[in-house]
Order: structure tokens, then sequence, then C-alpha cells
């Protein structure tokens, strides 16, 4: 499939160009694809396996991919804007207004890109009613975040299905439902089971971290840091303490190694792992169970591995 991510980025510009005609609109949104393209666009790839999957032969495949990726990107720049907590990417040192408008124009561009893939009129409808449904989920899913209003382990896999999960979801079945197939349950169970096992590694990985991105300073409530402010232990209270707001940053500023050995003493991150294999694991049953898929399992598997399994 790394052949197919220049078709990708190709697209991408091309769109831009196409549909962009204000100079700096063009050229921070150049500048953003650019960023993009040096890191994954396995959510693109991942339209292209399933239409392949399911029987698309045309290259409109890769203008579907480029629009599912300029989507993801104006939702990476609007994640970013919104944590305030990746200084390094580039839409974070442009001006927030050209930023904020750019995202924008990005999320109407993937759209307009994706009703011009479909061959007929049905198809058409069905494609635009699926994409708009999975970005609604996604930001029902993005608010519950922002307001960091998980509470227990259910509203947390919610929050997930409804976040992370989706955006994989419209990914998957762009490309079954491009190749003429119908909404397909099985893709979007799977599809689903490897988002939340995706989210579980970002979590444990964002857990340990002592900067920006840390769940533990900013207190953000995941799966991992509500099992350990749950916990019993009263030399772990200050965990407690801290997500309540009776202690500040500076007062546990220098506990980084305290809240390491915490997290392997309560068992917070073989718990995160285990959780995550098990979602993993269901995803290649399904996975499994389709025959369309076994020439591509392989490829698949190998897109998803580095950050799921």
């Amino acid at each position: 499939m790394n052949d197919c991510i220049p078709l990708i980025g190709q697209q991408m510009r091309k769109l831009v160009q196409r549909w962009f005609t204000a100079e700096p609109l063009v050229r921070y949104a150049e500048l953003f694809i650019e960023d993009k393209l040096q890191e994954s666009t396995k959510f693109g790839q991942l339209t292209i396996i399933h239409y392949r999957m399911f029987g698309g032969t045309e290259e409109v495949v890769y203008q579907a991919a480029a629009a599912v990726e300029l989507f993801i990107l104006a939702s990476d720049i609007l994640d970013d804007l919104q944590d305030q907590d990746a200084p390094a990417k580039v839409w974070m040192q442009v001006p927030q207004p050209a930023a904020i408008h750019v995202a924008s124009a990005l999320l109407t561009l993937s759209q307009q890109a994706m009703l011009e893939c479909a061959m007929d009129s049905e198809t058409r409808i069905a494609l635009a009613e699926m994409m708009n449904g999975q970005i609604l989920r996604a930001a029902n899913g993005q608010m519950i975040d922002i307001m960091n209003e998980i509470t227990d382990e259910q509203s947390y896999f919610d929050m997930v299905k409804q976040k992370s999960a989706a955006l994989l979801l419209f990914a998957c079945m762009t490309g079954v439902m491009l190749a003429g197939q119908s909404w397909h349950s099985t893709v979007a169970e799977y599809a689903t089971e490897v988002g939340i096992a995706a989210q579980i590694q970002n979590d444990l990985r964002d857990l340990l971290r002592w900067d920006d991105k840390s769940d533990f300073l900013k207190r953000k409530r995941t799966l991992l840091t509500l099992y350990l402010i749950e916990g019993e232990a009263e030399e772990d209270r200050w965990i407690n303490d801290y997500f309540q707001g009776k202690l500040s940053v500076d007062d546990v500023a220098l506990n980084r190694e305290r809240f390491r050995e915490a997290c392997e003493r309560t068992g917070a991150i073989l718990y995160g792992s285990v959780m995550s294999r098990m979602h993993y694991n269901r995803f290649e049953e399904l996975l499994g169970s389709i025959q369309e898929a076994s020439p591509w399992k392989s490829t698949f598997l190998q897109i998803l591995n580095q950050e799921t399994a």
C-alpha cells in the first residue's frame, strides 16, 4: 500500500488547488498538508483497502482517500487548537484565526471531494449520509472529551465509540460503499473494535508523559486515570487529591517517578494493555470472518499494528 501514499497526497493538493482561490488559504492549506503527509495516511489507506476488498477497481478511490485524509487533517488541527498541547505543529505557529479558517475550509472541501467520487446518485446520497452521520458522532464524542465528562468505564467507551472509532468506521465504510456495497455491519463492528484498541494505546502512551500531553497533569479522565483515582491505597491518595483539585500542578511536579511507580504497582498499565489487546483480538476475529478480506489481511494489519497492537 505504500505506493498509494503519494497518490493520496497528490489528490489532496489537487483538490486544494482546484477549489481554493484565495492565496493565503492555498498557502496555509498546502503547508498543513505537507505536515500531515510526514506522518501517517492510514485512514486514506484503509479507504483504499476496503474499496479493493469489495471489488472496486476505479482510480477515483484515490480522491475518496484524499477526502478522508482532508477531514482527518481538519480534525487534527481543531483538536490541537482545542487542547493546546502540540506547539510544534505548523498550524499552531500561524495566527489562530487563520488556522481555524483553514480547518473549516478543509472540512467542506472533504465533503465536496467525497460527493464527486460517487458514480451515481444513489451511492452519492448513501456516502453523504454515512459521512455526515459519522462526523456528527465524532463531534459528540469530541465534545464529551473536551469537557472531560467521563465518569466511569462505560462513559469512557461510549465516548471512544463516538470519537476515535467513528473516524475509523468512516474511513473503512467509505471504501465499502464507494465499491457499490451497502452498509456492512461487520466492517462497522471491527472498525469500532480497532478504534477502541487504538485509543487505549494512545491513553497508555500519554499516561506516563510528563509534559503538555500528560493526561495526568491535565487531569484528563481516561480509562486508565479512572482506574488510578478509584484505587484505595493510602499511598496513592495524592493522585485522587490532584484530580479533585486539592493539589496543584506545582504540588505534584516532582512526583513523576512516584506516579510511574503507582501506575506499575496498581496494575493500571497492565489493565490498559489487556483491555487494548482484548478489543484488538475481537477486531482480528471479525476481520477473519469476512471472506473478501482474506487477500488483504496482512496489508490491513501492517497499517494498523504500529499503533494498535
